[in-house]
Parts: structure tokens; C-alpha cells; sequence
């Protein structure tokens, strides 16, 4: 199978702080890459998206249809992520055997879609995350030879193409397709994870009120280095060790904390002095 994917390039600029929090916080748990490509790659002719969107699959393929319609309005196509670069083949082409490039299904050990191969097609575009999955126990189910049908996959939380970004009223229910006192499969695992989610959106209480009552320029400086924090923190969630997100979300918080108190004793000074 020919496997043609683009890399998105990531952009380096730099939003406002209340901004970027926004965004750090809703996409925690899938971090979507901004890619920036050149006009003569987005009017490029995509005989994929040509040929899948037409409506005439509501008729003759409805899943099918489904399937492009949740594409074309998930954050992959925003990205121009298209079918080629997960499912691999040309689309340039319009022949349908060449587009198709092999036309592998999701049950051949050499798809890009594989259940086994997921994680590394995924860490094409989210190579960090990917690193994190590496080291999880979660990877080693899906590389296990014993593992013959499924596996904790990306899709298996975020679902494969309008990927969803867990929040604590969906986190604990994805952990517990698997963790659950059926299983018997660390069943407190579920609720801890939302527990220590909901413990991370605190920090979007004390980002805001930085980011509104900080200096600009010094508090730049600080979210500089609390983003990096973060963005670690989305790293290791991907590893699955509650105890390391734990500590690492504890860090974040403290640091926001300290800053918070820090710049309430300013402004409290400031406006005592106020004539």
C-alpha cells in the first residue's frame, strides 16, 4: 500500500493569553495541529472529496455518506486533513483502483486504519501525543499478539474522524468501555480520571483572572512557561498514569495560584493608594 501523507506544518504564533487558554483547555486530551498550507496545496484537485461527497451515496452507500459528512465538518477538514492522509492511496487521480491505492479495509494488517497501526497513523500529525501512547500500558494491549480484534486506540476516545475532545461528563464514561466492575479492570480508574480532569478546568478560573488584571508584558513571561507546563500535562494524560497527571496537574495549579495571589496583592495596593 502506498501511504502518501502530508505533514502539516505547525504554526509558531502566538495568541493572547485568555485566548490560548480557551483553546489549551478544550483540546487537553486531542491536540489538533494548526497546519498552514499554500493555496496551490488547498485548490490542489482532491479526487477523494470529489467523488465521496457527492449525494448520491445517501442512496447507494448511506454509511459511506455518513462517514464524509462527519469529516466535513470535524476539525480535520478545517486542518485539510484529507482521506489520503490516513487512509493512504492518490487523489490526484481519478481512477478509482489507483485513488484507492490498494483499497485495504480496516481488517488488513497493512491498512494505515488497523487497529494496530492507528496510534502511529494518528502520531503522523500528533507526534507528542503519540510518544505519550507509546509509553502506556493501553499500547501495549493494542501491539499484543493476544489482542486479535480491538484495542484502546485514539479512536476508541475520540472517535476517528469528527473527533470529540473528552470532557468530565464523557471522560468517565470512555474509561469505562473498559474499566468497569465487569472487567473488573481497575474499575476506579473512571472516576478518577474525571475527578482529575475536573481538577485541571480549574485552571482555567485562575487564567483569567491573570490575563485581566496581570501586566501584559510581565505576564506574558509567565504563561510562556505555564503553557509549556500544560501542554506536558496533555503528554502525559496520553500515558494513562493518574498518579504522574496528578502531580503534574497539581504543579500547574500551584504556580497559577501563586501568580493569582501575587497580582491580587498588587492591585489591591495599587487601588488603596488611589487618591
Amino acid at each position: 500500500m502506498n501511504i502518501e501523507r502530508r505533514r502539516p506544518r505547525v504554526s509558531k504564533t502566538r495568541s493572547r493569553p485568555l485566548r490560548t487558554a480557551v483553546v489549551v483547555l478544550s483540546a487537553l486530551l486531542l491536540l489538533p495541529l494548526a497546519s498552514q498550507k499554500s493555496s496551490s496545496v488547498e485548490e490542489a484537485k482532491d479526487s477523494c472529496v470529489e467523488c465521496h461527497g457527492k449525494t448520491s451515496f445517501l442512496v447507494t452507500n448511506k454509511k459511506l455518506y455518513d462517514y464524509f459528512q462527519r469529516w466535513g465538518s470535524s476539525i480535520h477538514k478545517q486542518e485539510h486533513v484529507t482521506c489520503v492522509d490516513c487512509h493512504g492511496g492518490n487523489a490526484q487521480s481519478s481512477d478509482k483502483e489507483k485513488a484507492h491505492g490498494g483499497d485495504l479495509n480496516e481488517a488488513d494488517p497493512n491498512s494505515a486504519v488497523n487497529f494496530r497501526n492507528i496510534p502511529k497513523t494518528c502520531g503522523g500529525c500528533h507526534e507528542d501525543i503519540y510518544q505519550g501512547f507509546h509509553e502506556s500500558t493501553h499500547f501495549e494491549h493494542v501491539v499484543s499478539k493476544d489482542q486479535e480484534d480491538q484495542g484502546p486506540t485514539c479512536v476508541t476516545c475520540h472517535g476517528s474522524i469528527n473527533v470529540a475532545v473528552l470532557n468530565v461528563d464523557t471522560v468517565e464514561e470512555a474509561c469505562r468501555q473498559c474499566h468497569n466492575e465487569e472487567t473488573e479492570n481497575s474499575p476506579e480508574n473512571a472516576h478518577e480520571a474525571r475527578a482529575l480532569l475536573n481538577r485541571f478546568l480549574s485552571i482555567h478560573r485562575y487564567y483569567r483572572y491573570i490575563t485581566v488584571r496581570g501586566d501584559p508584558g510581565e505576564t506574558k513571561r509567565f504563561f510562556d512557561e505555564v503553557d509549556a507546563q500544560i501542554r506536558d500535562l496533555s503528554v502525559t494524560w496520553h500515558t494513562f498514569d493518574l498518579d504522574a497527571i496528578g502531580e503534574k496537574t497539581e504543579s500547574v495549579l500551584h504556580a497559577l495560584r501563586a501568580k493569582r495571589e501575587d497580582i491580587a496583592r498588587t492591585y489591591k495596593k495599587d487601588h488603596k493608594n488611589r487618591p
